[in-house]
């Protein structure tokens, strides 16, 4: 990316030690190219600390970027 990602979060979801955020990531890719994504990012949580993630991703749109740019 030419810049960082800038997210934009659409919610925040809690459930005892779980913490589900859902947002959207903007930036601009290498060509140039505008880069628009969606992630749910899955938190474990422990004293006030995250202890495990699992994140999800747009794989299409994931693939568009890394077929368009070949990193070195």
């Amino acid at each position: 990316m030419k810049v960082k990602i800038k997210p934009t979060v659409r919610n925040i979801f809690a459930d005892q030690d779980m913490v589900i955020a859902l947002w959207d990531g903007e930036a601009v890719a290498l060509d140039g190219k505008p880069y628009l994504s969606t992630y749910s990012w899955y938190m474990k949580m422990k004293d006030g600390k995250i202890t495990n993630v699992v994140a999800f991703l747009d794989g299409i749109e994931f693939s568009d970027v890394m077929k368009r740019i070949h990193v070195k």
